[in-house]
């Protein structure tokens, strides 16, 4: 129970599925003593874990031990009462309430008129590329901008706020490092978490920046006094997750990791260009093949099997999504980027069940736009260089890509 895992080698974060496929031969669900949790790999097996009630997603007090040992924090604390109170954390009944709350702002009509917002976004974007020029790096110049653009233009952040909002959630998404160490004290944490609140409730009474109208911000906004399932002080938590996962580096990560695709293979350009099914499967096949969000957690509220596999009521699991998404007994040739696969949204990219996450759609129309701009436009992309990754497994993303525009 406490042979090391090579997943715990942040030497395998530039391309962990070797890695991935030889543990699904041979040690499909094993425990990893750097994640203190037990790794799942096979697609089935994980599947069935995120649908199982016995594992719950209210998992942060665990979380908080394994990243933090022998700091406890009282329940009143700023971390719990955010964590057991956001959709990503918690169980039915209170993770039905929560997701209810927010439904106006990702109905139909909305999702329809973000699609457009998203779509004009990501043209101005690709546009603003100087004619001539000849090499870029793809990373600053399109994947770490576009959802910051979309950001402001669909969700609703106030563009002047950005300088704050940015710095304050890149340095909590370092609490979601994989299995490595800390590299900040929980105290600061803790206090720039506090400090989103703050902001995100000064944002609800009108004290911050501009919201822009029709966003998804204003439309939860214009919801709230409706609401008889969840409080004001619930409300503010869900703002502050959804100012987490907007600037966390997993859009980014499938933007940069599908550019990266398309340049290593010129005929899915061709593909894209000439096939308008293919353009509709674009988003699904880069969150398949290079899923940024690795794996995520649960923990099990009882004895139970998983992969033939005994688990301890309280030990937590890392479903490894990446690992899942290139599962040769469900996907043909998986570590071919094809745009014509025909499952390519079985993916388990965005989880299953009641915890699918709610913005999937959103982030399926960044890619799918941007994607749309950018081989229109530069139907040539190359590699230039060797591109660098980010060494955390956990939320895989690359640091820079150098492309070639010819």
């Amino acid at each position: 129970m406490t042979k090391p895992s090579p997943l715990s080698d942040p030497g395998i974060v530039a391309d962990p599925y070797p890695v991935y496929a030889r543990l699904a031969r041979r040690e499909p669900v094993h425990w990893d003593e750097g994640l203190n949790a037990w790794a799942v790999m096979k697609y089935a097996d994980c599947a069935a874990a995120l649908k199982d009630p016995r594992l719950k997603a209210e998992r942060m007090e665990e979380v908080l031990e394994v990243k933090f040992p022998g700091e406890p924090l009282p329940p009143d604390d700023i971390y719990h009462r955010f964590t057991k109170n956001v959709m990503m954390y918690t169980d039915p009944p209170l993770h039905d309430a929560l997701r209810r709350s927010t439904q106006s702002g990702f109905t139909r009509a909305a999702h329809e008129h973000y699609g457009q917002v998203i779509e004009r976004v990501a043209a101005d974007l690709v546009a603003s590329v100087p004619g001539g020029t000849r090499e870029i790096d793809a990373v600053a110049a399109f994947a770490a901008e576009l959802p910051v653009r979309s950001a402001v233009s669909a969700f609703g952040v106030p563009e002047e706020d950005l300088a704050f909002v940015i710095p304050c959630v890149e340095t909590l998404m370092t609490y979601w490092s994989g299995p490595q160490d800390q590299p900040v004290e929980l105290g600061r944490l803790l206090e720039l978490l506090t400090d989103l609140h703050t902001y995100a409730l000064e944002l609800i009474e009108g004290e911050r920046g501009k919201v822009l109208p029709d966003t998804v911000i204003a439309r939860l906004a214009a919801a709230q006094d409706g609401l008889t399932e969840t409080t004001p002080e619930q409300t503010v938590h869900q703002l502050v997750l959804l100012f987490i996962a907007l600037f966390a580096p997993t859009t980014p990560g499938s933007l940069s990791s599908g550019m990266l695709s398309f340049a290593r293979n010129p005929d899915q350009i061709a593909r894209f260009l000439a096939e308008p099914a293919c353009v509709e499967n674009t988003a699904n096949e880069v969150f398949r093949h290079n899923a940024s969000n690795q794996f995520t957690w649960r923990v099990a509220t009882t004895d139970l099997d998983v992969g033939g596999v005994r688990i301890g009521k309280g030990q937590s699991l890392a479903l490894f999504l990446g690992a899942a998404n290139r599962d040769s007994e469900v996907f043909e040739r998986p570590d071919v980027f094809d745009l014509g696969r025909p499952n390519s949204a079985r993916h388990l990219s965005f989880g299953q069940g009641v915890h699918a996450c709610l913005g999937r759609q959103i982030a399926g129309l960044q890619l799918k736009w941007f994607f749309v701009a950018l081989l229109r436009r530069f139907p040539a992309v190359r590699p230039a260089g060797e591109p660098v990754w980010n060494q955390n497994l956990e939320f895989r993303s690359l640091r820079s890509l150098p492309l070639s525009l010819r």
